[in-house]
This record gives C-alpha cells, sequence and structure tokens, in this order.
C-alpha cells in the first residue's frame, strides 16, 4: 500500500471541514485544525507547520470568493442550481476551482483528477463523472477567458473581472 501524499490529505481535512461548516455550526478553520491535529498523530508528514497553512488558506480562499466560485459552477451545470448540489459535490467543486483560479500550485489535470478523486471517495455514485465534467467546463471557460481579454475576461461576480490572468 502506497503512502498517501500530504497534499492529497490536506485536501481532504480541508473538504471534511468546509463539508462540517456548511452542515453544522462549527467553524470550518476549526473543524480544520482539530481534524489535523487527529492526522499528525498518525501521518509524520502532515506535521510541518505548511501543510496547516496551506489549508486555512484554502478554506479562507473557498469562502472568500464562493460567490465567484458558485457562479462559475452555475454557467458549467446551469441544469443543477448549486443550491440544490449535494453539499459534499458542492464544496468538492468550490476547492478545485479555486485551487484553479487562486492557488496555481498545481497544474489543471492534477487538480481536476484529484477533485475526482474526493469524489469517488466522498461523493455518490454520480459524482465523479459530474465533478469531471463540471470541473473540465470551468477550466476550458478560464482558458478562454484569459485567451481572449477584449471579451469580458473576468470572473462572474468577483473583483478581479477585468484581470486576463485566471490565476488572479
Amino acid at each position: 500500500m502506497t503512502a498517501t501524499s500530504p497534499y492529497r490529505l490536506v485536501r481532504q481535512l480541508t473538504l471534511e471541514a468546509l463539508y462540517e461548516g456548511e452542515t453544522s455550526a462549527h467553524e470550518p478553520e476549526e473543524a480544520f485544525r482539530r481534524r489535523l491535529a487527529q492526522e499528525r498523530q498518525v501521518r509524520a508528514a502532515l506535521r510541518g507547520e505548511e501543510w496547516e497553512a496551506r489549508g486555512i488558506e484554502a478554506i479562507r480562499g473557498v469562502r472568500e470568493l464562493q460567490p465567484m466560485l458558485d457562479g462559475l459552477i452555475q454557467e458549467a451545470a446551469p441544469k443543477y442550481p448549486v443550491s440544490t448540489l449535494a453539499i459534499v459535490d458542492r464544496n468538492i467543486l468550490r476547492l478545485a476551482i479555486w485551487e484553479l483560479v487562486a492557488d496555481n500550485s498545481a497544474p489543471v489535470a492534477a487538480v481536476i483528477n484529484e477533485a475526482v478523486e474526493l469524489a469517488h471517495r466522498y461523493g455518490g455514485d454520480s459524482s465523479p463523472s459530474f465533478v469531471n465534467g463540471v470541473l473540465r467546463t470551468v477550466s476550458e471557460r478560464l482558458r478562454g477567458r484569459a485567451a481572449s481579454p477584449e471579451e469580458g475576461a473576468g470572473l462572474p461576480g468577483s473583483e478581479a473581472e477585468t484581470r486576463t490572468d485566471p490565476t488572479l
């Protein structure tokens, strides 16, 4: 059995914390810190401070950009209102799209692959294909907006609507 990478573990913990925050009165950052502390007891690879910073940055980023992220999801899947998506699917998509538009630390294909893996692990039977389709559409649209700034390259609902770089 191969060891799970710290990046994947942090994504999992971040998703769990976002889900917990949406389904309870718990703050996602505190939920993440609690979950990370538990994982650190058994996974030495997570003991560096950079992993806490990475998870907290993702949680803050998703929460700060949530209207824009939800707008991108809605554009990519107009038949499925964001509010009606399964909570786990909604948060997988938000986290992955945040990585695409704001984090820029992983290639697009890696972000999509990780999100699909999260959907396999946490979502329903149709979650992986749904997440894959939405993220492929979003990534293509972001790439198109970056390539054609004269056609309104900005992201919906963001202050960066006039920027041409999808990494913000």
